[in-house]
């Protein structure tokens, strides 16, 4: 699990467009970082207002993550990063319409 969630290549790069796109000073996860040990430390060390936003951005990505490997496994369809990208960028910002706690602190205004 902790290498599909960090270690991955693919991963690692998605970690590091969300985390560009809602330009946020988080470091993404290194692979050598345990998953639940990273995203511990990221929400503890999240100013408190952006902890719960932190953690719902994290627990989507992770999510988005798995159903793309499920993809790629099970229908045989081929990992597209900026795919991926839009869809946890579009996924977040209807979360942010719809109230989540926090998330629009983090992510960028629709235009």
């Amino acid at each position: 699990m902790s290498h599909l969630l960090v270690g991955c290549p693919f991963s690692r790069a998605l970690w590091h467009e969300v985390l560009s796109w809602t330009r946020s000073t988080i470091l993404p996860p290194d692979g050598e970082d345990d998953f639940v040990d990273w995203w511990q430390h990221v929400v503890l060390s999240a100013h408190r207002a952006m902890r719960k936003g932190t953690s719902l951005l994290i627990m989507s990505m992770a999510w988005w993550i798995w159903k793309q490997r499920n993809a790629v496994v099970f229908d045989h369809a081929s990992p597209d990063l900026g795919r991926l990208l839009t869809t946890i960028q579009t996924d977040a910002q209807s979360w942010g319409t719809a109230g989540a706690k926090g998330l629009n602190a983090l992510i960028p205004a629709v235009p």
